[in-house]
């Protein structure tokens, strides 16, 4: 009963993107200065060059002939084409442009996780989450999560795009060791944003998945506009925020591609005060600069009691300073572990990565069809099936472009199914996650112990002595009116609706339903990879109508898209 199967070109995604971001980004309309990878000087030829990208930057290509790019043949390539002009020619018309929402690339861009997959990746840092929470002084407890944040970089030199989630497309992960859990649902598909909740013992965190980028030419820049929370209830639900840094993908179309990852870092903890600043320095004249990070941690008065140093692919180094500001101690907080799985797959994924993605029998029956494991293109590709996969994600896309307008045409408006919207006095908006797909998954389970004869299923679960319900912050209020209003120098974007009723669609996929409420499956293909559901005719679109406040989610009828 695939979601994917269901929803099956060219993205649909927004003709822009969030306003009122700072200078050098995708919609500040400035270019950000031009640097070689070095920082030498610019060459007349090449001064020349970037002045040809800026008139075509400025040359504001229709959407709909960027829309009708055509890779042809070679979107079925296993890799991408050395024929660098013939793929210049086709891509040079997005020079200024967010490419990643503006064109459908070919699947040899992209490696078999979806953004959502990407999001449980910093769990792999787990442990420095978990030793933050065992210190005691407040400022030691600072100097590890902002660790935690840094050592998370040490994964993202993968060039490889992740797949664009569908909007309602969802993703669960519990370890083997049990100790998490982790729930992300892709809630907006214009701006694109995905939520990760991740519930432990000790911790509560979310992470907004928000990402914009902009194309050079040679380069890529992407910048992260997601907030990340994380709430300790063993140490009175300490509440911590912070935004990553943004990004350049360097040598695009000549020489090795790689990442450089800039800007500042800044971690806060808005109960008791401290605070950390990271500085992520640019590639420069000396080698020193490249992946440098550097920064310092403070006390809630503001003085500075510990200095960080490092580079984010490999160590970061801590030095422990009196109330005179003088030397105590120094030592390594983090080292890179060297994974030597990354080095058996073209996508150097290493074993946490491909856990993401293992998918057993029985957890084929517990996952609901949203699942980002369950995607065909993701699954073909991973397979190595590079041909299949672009046409599998083409449909798909095409597929979710045809809805997306019969939404429009009925005056729908999309609502997560886990996730709510409330206005927030600190940080201008929140999402509250309702924990719903853990009781729901939870019924699954139940119903599949039945029809195995009372046998439970092996599969990752977490108790529920393992999972702590923060409580939600008693000053907000649930947005009715379903705005979104940003803080700082983000776009107050705002989804308002012009008619006293509004008809609002949950995101719960299904097909049509017989007269029992079973799935009917119009054909059922085996193939090697997994049991594939094809469907021969349209899903039917079905809606709940509700008032200014949406209905509750038990009230909510199965199979609305």
């Amino acid at each position: 009963m695939s979601f994917f199967k269901k929803i099956v070109g060219k993205s649909d995604s927004p003709k822009g993107t969030p306003k009122g971001t700072p200078k050098g980004s995708p919609t500040s309309g400035n270019t950000p200065k031009e640097t070689s990878p070095k920082g030498t000087p610019k060459s007349r030829k090449e001064k020349k060059k970037i002045e040809k990208e800026r008139k075509l930057r400025e040359s504001n290509t229709d959407q709909n002939e960027i829309d009708e790019i055509d890779f042809g043949k070679e979107a079925e390539n296993d890799d991408a084409p050395q024929d660098k002009k013939s793929l210049w020619s086709k891509i040079s018309g997005l020079v200024g442009k967010d490419p990643m929402s503006l064109v459908s690339l070919p699947v040899y861009f992209f490696e078999p996780l979806t953004v959502l997959e990407s999001q449980a990746e910093p769990l792999r840092f787990y442990d420095l989450l978990e030793e933050a929470i065992s210190k005691q002084d407040p400022v030691e407890r600072m100097l590890y999560i902002t660790a935690f944040n840094i050592s998370i970089f040490s994964s993202y030199v993968r060039t490889a795009k992740p797949f664009n989630p569908l909007l309602g497309e969802t993703f669960e992960y519990i370890p083997k060791q049990g100790n998490y859990r982790t729930f992300c649902e892709q809630v907006s598909h214009h701006p694109p944003i995905g939520l990760c909740e991740t519930q432990a013992k000790n911790f509560n965190l979310q992470q907004e998945s928000w990402i914009a980028t902009k194309f050079w030419g040679t380069s890529l820049d992407v910048f992260s506009l997601g907030q990340n929370h994380l709430y300790l209830p063993t140490h009175n639900n300490e509440h911590y925020t912070w935004k990553i840094p943004s990004a350049i993908c360097h040598n695009l179309l000549i020489g090795k591609m790689w990442i450089e990852h800039h800007g500042d870092l800044i971690v806060k903890n808005h109960t008791s005060g401290e605070s950390a600043q990271v500085k992520f320095y640019k590639s420069g004249i000396f080698e020193s600069t490249t992946k440098k990070v550097a920064g310092e941690i403070k006390d809630s008065t503001g003085k500075t009691r510990y200095l960080i140093n490092g580079r984010w692919c490999e160590y970061i180094n801590a030095v422990e300073l009196n109330d005179n500001g003088d030397k105590v101690r120094e030592f390594i907080i983090w080292r890179a572990k060297p994974d030597p799985m990354e080095k058996e797959n073209k996508w150097k994924h290493g074993e946490f990565l491909q856990s993401l993605n293992e998918l057993t029998p029985e957890m084929e029956e517990i996952l609901p069809p949203t699942d980002s494991r369950l995607r065909l293109d993701r699954r073909l590709l991973q397979n190595g099936d590079n041909k299949n996969a672009n046409r599998e994600k083409n449909k798909i896309e095409e597929r979710q472009r045809e809805i997306r307008k019969q939404r429009e045409a009925k005056g729908v408006t999309w609502l997560p199914r886990y996730f709510t919207k409330v206005e927030d006095a600190t940080f201008g908006y929140r999402w509250v996650f309702n924990s719903t797909y853990w009781n729901e998954r939870a019924e699954r389970i139940e119903s599949l112990k039945e029809k195995s004869g009372n046998k439970a299923p092996e599969i990752p679960q977490l108790s529920s002595s393992h999972v702590v319900q923060r409580l939600n912050p008693a000053t907000t209020n649930i947005n009715n009116n379903n705005n979104i209003i940003l803080d700082g120098d983000r776009e107050k974007f705002v989804k308002t609706t012009t008619t006293t009723t509004t008809t609002t669609t949950y995101h719960t996929p299904s097909v049509e339903e017989s007269g029992e409420g079973e799935t009917v499956l119009t054909e059922h293909i085996k193939t090697p990879i997994s049991n594939i559901y094809t469907y021969t005719h349209s899903p039917t679109i079905k809606s709940e109508k509700s008032t200014v406040t949406p209905p509750a989610l038990d009230q909510v009828g199965q199979g609305a898209l």
